[in-house]
């Protein structure tokens, strides 16, 4: 079982010499996931989801908790303010709903909602927002959970494209947002044809 569980992780790292698709530091724990997502299946994308999530993510007590990024490198598509907001919905909700059963939790009545707004650009990316979601934290105790987050998109050439999202439960002025945007800061479009 060890072994297979070790082969399944091994397959989720990149490639000896790949650089990897978020570049953070090693004790950033990482996933990846193929779209469409297992939790989020009405994401209407081609491509892959790479998370990186900061120490103490799992210390939901904490203001840092929950701070993690992760990056969507898709097949480009058209995509709204709305979409966005739909999506991140779809993710959340999702993703809550997934952890819950194995965790004991009944899912509770609160709607997953998310609100984004216009962001001072980013450089290199074409669109940059910040953005709250209103959820419940299956992978605590239920209870409600807001996140702050940012979000960066660009067109990275050819059929490709990039969305990046941030999130804390720390507010966007917070310490903890440094290690969070150098993370996208060094996240690079990958080479045309990989």
């Amino acid at each position: 079982m060890r072994l297979a569980c070790f082969i399944a992780a091994a397959a989720l790292l990149p490639a000896a010499g790949e650089t990897p698709p978020i570049p953070a530091p090693a004790n950033w724990r990482q996933e990846t996931f193929n779209f469409p997502l297992a939790f989020a299946p009405s994401i209407p994308y081609e491509g892959t989801e790479h998370v990186r999530f900061a120490p103490g993510w799992g210390q939901f007590a904490a203001d840092t908790g929950f701070s993690y990024v992760f990056l969507w490198s898709l097949k480009s598509k058209p995509v709204t303010t709305e979409d966005l907001e739909d999506y991140l919905e779809a993710y959340f909700a999702g993703l809550m709903k997934g952890v819950a059963p194995a965790r004991e939790l009944k899912t509770p009545n609160t709607p997953t909602a998310a609100a984004l707004h216009p962001m001072t650009p980013v450089p290199g990316w074409s669109q940059a927002y910040g953005v709250q979601v209103r959820t419940w934290n299956a992978f605590s105790k239920g209870e409600p959970l807001l996140l702050h987050g940012e979000i960066s998109q660009r067109d990275c050439g050819g059929d490709r494209m990039q969305i990046f999202f941030a999130f804390s439960k720390a507010k966007r002025d917070h310490a903890i947002w440094q290690p969070l945007r150098k993370a996208r800061e060094a996240t690079q479009c990958p080479a045309a044809g990989s």
